[in-house]
């Protein structure tokens, strides 16, 4: 897309004249150090630590560089000033990161009976093989995800939430100490792509109240301008979570990540109307009896993916005559390829956790 010679980086790259805009999505969003920075501009939601990383991209001193600009669509300045106040000054850490929490992290993990140790062993040999094929990890990642969907609500969030736990905790001590512990290891990809694979928890609204909603107009307002204050105070930060979770509460919605996703990925600019016009699809989807029919643990990924896509693509067409503009975005190759992947992770969850 940048048309960089083969042996260019885009670091490399942003230092001459031609490209002098990067357009980031995560990947540099830490931990690109390059002192040419100057403007942000700010369309995605930040906290904690990765708004002071991200933010912070931009301190670095150079001769002519005076000041810096920062333009931001999304966040408030409360919250980057909470997301910044604790590494003012001093920071402490609230408590010790102790290791043999992960063994502890690993006993709880098995206790939930989602997997076995011959899974996360058989997915080593896999990702750890150049010449194995990828499509054999992910059979093995759906028969695990078949399982962790059976459970119940509580059970499958407490699940995701040590796994997520865990991954944080390892990716953490293994910056600092070298393990032996090859189990660890294995564990740890294994649950990285688990953890990718896990549809995400929802709570729709009730469609009567999503079809009442109708977005007239929409305004961008300043609200922030010049140099947030901080105060002149030590701060302390937590360690790695661990241990029992608390129940996420208000977490968005399926439709609400897959829009952000295509948004983010590929800039076409859904919005909340388009959202309600998509919901709208996504009930006659949940209600289809041939896509029921063939939703049931006896039949393979791939004959429901069929069946899924064919309805989609057919759902779709009724945007024709009534949203072309909408119809257009959703069709396009990519977005429409993205659009049915992330969809179809979270219905076969959906459907198959009600018992259809």
């Amino acid at each position: 897309m940048n048309k960089l010679g083969p042996r260019v980086s885009i670091p490399d790259a942003f230092k001459t004249p031609e490209y002098r805009i990067l357009i980031v999505a995560d990947k540099f969003q830490t931990g690109f150090d390059e002192p040419f920075l100057h403007t942000m501009y700010v369309d995605k939601k930040l906290g904690g630590v990765h708004a002071v990383q991200a933010l912070s991209r931009l301190n670095r001193t150079k001769r002519g560089k005076s000041g810096t600009v920062i333009l931001d669509f999304v966040n408030e300045a409360k919250e980057i000033q909470e997301a910044f106040q604790p590494y003012y000054q001093t920071t402490l850490l609230e408590e010790e990161t102790d290791p043999n929490k992960l063994y502890s992290l690993q006993t709880e993990l098995e206790q939930f009976y989602v997997y076995t140790k011959e899974d996360v062993k058989k997915f080593a040999e896999v990702f750890f093989n150049p010449k194995e094929k990828p499509e054999k990890m992910q059979s093995i990642l759906d028969k695990v995800v078949y399982v962790w969907s059976q459970k119940s609500e509580d059970e499958r969030e407490d699940f995701r939430s040590i796994l997520q736990a865990f991954i944080r905790l390892y990716g953490f001590i293994s910056q600092l100490i070298t393990f032996q512990d090859v189990e660890l290891e294995q564990l740890y990809v294994f649950a990285k792509n688990l953890n990718r694979k896990l549809p995400k928890s929802k709570q729709r609204l009730p469609y009567e109240v999503v079809d009442a909603v109708d977005l007239d107009s929409f305004r961008i307002q300043e609200t922030y301008k010049g140099y947030i204050r901080l105060k002149k105070e030590d701060g302390e930060v937590l360690p790695i979570t661990h241990g029992k979770p608390k129940h996420p509460e208000d977490e968005k919605d399926l439709l609400s990540n897959i829009i952000e996703i295509l948004n983010e990925t590929h800039g076409i600019g859904l919005t909340d109307e388009d959202k309600v016009d998509i919901e709208r699809i996504k009930v006659k989807l949940e209600e289809d009896a041939e896509l029921r029919a063939v939703m049931n643990e006896f039949n393979t990924l791939e004959n429901i993916r069929y069946k899924f896509d064919k309805i989609v693509d057919s759902l779709l067409l009724d945007f024709v005559h009534t949203k072309l503009d909408l119809y257009k975005k959703l069709t396009t190759p990519e977005v429409n390829a993205t659009f049915k992947n992330k969809w179809f992770e979270g219905i076969t969850t959906h459907l198959f956790s009600d018992g259809r």
